[in-house]
């Protein structure tokens, strides 16, 4: 398969019902096509990012998404 290339999509889902009674707190930030990663543990240390073709936000709060 000369000169094919893969698309990558990522995407964040809404919190489920047991994420919900827990009050958890959504670690993803998206703008454009990078998707960055904060350690809920360790928050001083630097969020991790990623770069994807396609990002999807379908997350149950605006925030985190540019």
């Amino acid at each position: 398969m000369a000169g094919a290339s893969v698309k990558v999509a990522v995407r964040v889902r809404p919190f489920n019902s047991r994420e919900m009674s827990r009050d958890s707190k959504c670690i993803i930030q998206m703008s454009g096509s990078t998707t960055t990663i904060v350690n809920p543990k360790q928050p001083k240390e630097t969020p991790k990012s990623f770069s994807f073709d396609y990002s999807y936000w379908s997350h149950t709060s605006p925030e985190g998404h540019a």
